[in-house]
């Protein structure tokens, strides 16, 4: 799986995203709105061929570095983006859930009334922003000469920033200057081949595949740490009902590797899988109790929380039969 970078374009060195805050690890359920609400406030324009177009609304993304991004980044591996890549997109107009997706999937092919902008930085601060424009004809990446200055920071989950560009191409002006703070979501998408399970076949499938030991494939937040290790179910203490633990080991930048176990009580809730953490043993490490909701898909469980997004996969009996068992 791949969710596809929103931007591919050159800036100028002295537009730069700063250095966030570091937000602790927060466990708020996530909600699961059907329209796509604003994640804070904006002011600015957007100017083409001379004609000024107010910005009036903001959605902030954060999703995890993949391979396709070391180009506009200009970094050897995504190593070097270890904290994540957040996507601002700032519009004249609301936008709905299937645009909103269509940008950030590097699916959208334009609107004859949606106008706006897509600017997106590497959340440590380490690298310069890039942008994109959105236009009648699509995403624009905006070749030519290109004039960019101002930064953005993350501050506690939240992005604040000043920035303005002016890019000519060919017969084309573009001018944009705006000022906003605006909440970050985290954004995934599931991987190719995951299927999700059928509503009829769910209860089925939780109670068979739940039990046993999953992997972490991946656990990213809005702060710059990752977290590894194994979820063992172990036993079914009710009719729905299963009790397992992580094993987590926390990777931040400039700290030293931490470690999290942590009980968990497994329930169903509809069609989605929740879990409930308790018990708390860690090291040096700020971790608050997890409160997750998943999708169930073929071996896979894709949710989070709030601030975390999160990936289980299961591991098969027979790897369970041949490698040592893990705390």
């Amino acid at each position: 799986m791949l969710l596809a970078l929103c931007v591919m374009t050159s800036v100028a060195p002295n537009a730069k995203a700063s250095e966030p805050a570091a937000p602790k690890h927060a466990t708020t359920t996530p909600g699961k709105p059907t329209a796509v609400a604003d994640n804070g406030t904006v002011t600015g324009t957007l100017t083409l061929n001379g004609k000024a177009i107010t910005l009036r609304h903001i959605y902030g993304r954060k999703r995890e570095a993949w391979p396709m991004d070391t180009k506009p980044f200009n970094v050897d591996g995504v190593d070097e983006l270890s904290c994540g890549i957040v996507e601002v997109m700032i519009t004249n107009l609301p936008l709905s859930e299937a645009v909103l997706t269509s940008i950030l999937q590097n699916e959208y092919h334009g609107s004859d009334k949606i106008r706006g902008i897509c600017l997106t930085f590497e959340a440590s601060g380490k690298h310069s922003f890039v942008h994109q424009f959105l236009l009648e004809s699509g995403a624009a990446e905006g070749f030519g000469i290109t004039q960019t200055d101002g930064e953005m920071k993350m501050d506690h989950g939240r992005v604040i920033g000043s920035v303005k560009c002016k890019n000519d191409e060919n017969t084309d002006t573009r001018v944009f200057k705006v000022s906003f703070d605006t909440g970050v979501k985290l954004q995934y998408s599931p991987p190719e081949g995951a299927e999700l399970i059928a509503p009829d076949q769910f209860l089925d499938e939780y109670l068979r595949v739940v039990p046993g030991k999953w992997n972490v494939e991946r656990w990213v937040g809005l702060g710059c740490f990752k977290a590894s290790g194994t979820l063992s179910v172990v036993e079914q203490s009710g009719p729905h009902e299963f009790r397992g633990a992580f094993h987590l080991v926390v990777s931040q930048p400039d700290h030293p590797d931490g470690i999290v176990d942590e009980d968990i009580i497994i329930t169903r809730d509809g069609t989605r899988v929740h879990f409930d953490g308790s018990n708390l043993r860690v090291g040096d490490v700020a971790w608050t109790r997890d409160v997750l909701n998943f999708e169930l898909r073929k071996g896979l469980l894709l949710g989070g929380g709030v601030t975390d997004s999160v990936v289980l996969k299961k591991v098969q009996e027979s790897q369970e039969t041949t490698k040592p068992a893990e705390r």
